[in-house]
This record gives C-alpha cells, structure tokens and sequence, in this order.
C-alpha cells in the first residue's frame, strides 16, 4: 500500500519508469526499420532471380549525376576527324528516347587524347564520352569511356553502368547501325539485365547496437529503483 501510494504521488516517474524500457525498445525497432527503407531503392539487397530488362534506356541529363559541376555536358565525343561521325552524333542527339538533347549539351573533339585532357581540366562536367572510329563504308568501331567509381550520395549509391555507359551504347550501336544500313528508321530494340543473385545482407542495427539498448534500459530500471530507495530512506519511510 505504501509503495502503490507513493507511485500515484509520482505518477510521471512511475509511468516513465515503466514505459522506459518499451521506448527503447521502439526506439531501436524504428532505427532497424529506417535503415532497411533506406536500403531498399537497390536490388543488391534483394534476391534477384529474374531481373527486369533495361530496354532502350535514354541518354540522362548530365545533372542527374551525383556531385555534377555545372555547366555541364551530357556526352562528349571524338571522330578521329571523319566526316561520317558528326551526323552520327546528330542523331544520337535526335533520337534519344523521350528527350532530345541539346547540341549545346554535347561537345565533340577529333581525338581521345583531346578528351582525356578536356577531362582532366574539367573534373566532374560530364558522364561519359564516345570514340568513333570511321574504318570504311561498311564498317565502324566505337569505345564508352565512363567513370565507373561508385559514388554515393546520402547513402544513395549510382551506378555508373546502368544509368549511363548502358544507354551510352545503346544509342551508339542504333544510330551505326542505321548509318552503315542506310535506313534511318531501322527498328533497334536492345534490352539489359543485371546477373540474377542472392540478397546480400544488409547492414543490422539490432547486431551492431542493439547491446547498447539493452544496457541502457536495463540501466534506466536500475536508476528508477535506486532513486525510488534514496526517497523512502531520506522520508524515513523504509527501515532497514
């Protein structure tokens, strides 16, 4: 009786000593669940076993990518100074799914070397470039160069292949072949697939601090009592 009068008394105290160890327990409930929503946006933490097909990827706007200085450009490229290839690039240009781009945004040089040091001038102003190589009439060659480091941005990772060096090539090899074919409506429908895969496991609160938790509900019911034992003895309502 003499307890149960004493926690009507400090109702708050009693009601959060008793609903401590519940918040804590909430509290790390909602962090684990936090963590795997932010995880959620990318299928390396799921099980893959059949993925869905990239078909015709359009080239992005060099904004989408993370950390892009601007002014930037969407691709660049270079020709080795053949004729064929500046109208190949037009219609890259024309032809991208769902957004044409700008010829502003595009800017070509004769040699590779030339993009490597236009590149290196100006870090981090554009995705990907194109090397077009002009053999003769009926045959072309081409090379992607991409930065495929993996960058994350708020825990967001991008990746390089899919969002840029894929429709990259895509768009190449449509608009060589329509060149060297000769038929500018030429129907190219390529599609791409990540390997299926199992589900990597993903990063665990309750593993990695979990212990924490538990000590510091334990600790709090600890503190409670303790305090609770100091009132009654300064009150001298408990004797021992």
């Amino acid at each position: 009786r003499k307890n149960a009068a004493l926690a009507w008394r400090h109702r708050r105290s009693s009601a959060l000593q008793l609903l401590s160890s519940l918040l804590f327990i909430f509290l790390i409930f909602c962090i684990d669940r936090a963590v795997r929503s932010r995880f959620s946006y990318t299928t390396a933490y799921q099980n893959v076993r059949d993925p869905r097909a990239l078909v015709a990827p359009p080239i992005p706007p060099c904004e989408d990518k993370f950390f892009v200085k601007t002014p930037c450009y969407d691709f660049l490229w270079s020709g080795g100074g053949s004729a064929r290839v500046p109208p190949l690039v037009d219609a890259i240009r024309r032809n991208n799914p769902g957004r044409p781009i700008p010829a502003e945004k595009v800017l070509g040089f004769t040699t590779p070397d030339e993009v490597d040091a236009w590149l290196f001038a100006n870090p981090m102003r554009c995705p990907g470039a194109l090397h077009f190589q002009d053999i003769n009439a009926t045959q072309m060659s081409y090379g992607i160069q991409t930065n495929s480091t993996p960058v994350a941005r708020r825990g967001t990772y991008e990746d390089p292949t899919f969002k840029f060096q894929i429709p990259l090539q895509v768009a190449a090899e449509r608009e060589m072949a329509r060149l060297i074919l000769g038929d500018p409506n030429f129907s190219w429908t390529v599609g791409f697939k990540e390997f299926a895969h199992p589900a990597t496991e993903t990063f665990s609160t309750i593993a990695q601090a979990g212990p924490t938790f538990f000590l510091a509900i334990a600790m709090f019911g600890f503190v409670f009592q303790i305090s609770a034992l100091v009132t009654e003895k300064e009150l001298k309502l408990r004797q021992v």
